[in-house]
């Protein structure tokens, strides 16, 4: 078997240690959750109130970050009056 070497950060090892504690060994805790990881990855779906846009006059990270936009737009307004 080809041995292979990662780095995570502290946060990450620690849980990977708390799980490895459960099942024995880390490298299979490792791939347990690079597992779950992948099957969970684009699955994720946006809630059905945020659209996906296609206006070019509008950022393109409109969708994810409308509440940002919407506080500036209203603070501007609030300024020129």
């Amino acid at each position: 078997m080809v041995r292979r070497t990662i780095s995570v950060p502290p946060a990450v090892d620690e849980k990977i240690r708390r799980i490895a504690e459960e099942e024995g060994s880390y490298s299979a805790a490792v791939a347990r959750l690079v597992e779950e990881g992948a099957r969970r990855s684009g699955k994720a779906e946006r809630p059905s109130f945020i659209g996906s846009i296609d206006d070019p006059t509008l950022p393109r990270d409109f969708g994810r970050n409308h509440e940002k936009y919407l506080k500036e737009a209203i603070r501007r307004l609030g300024r020129h009056r």
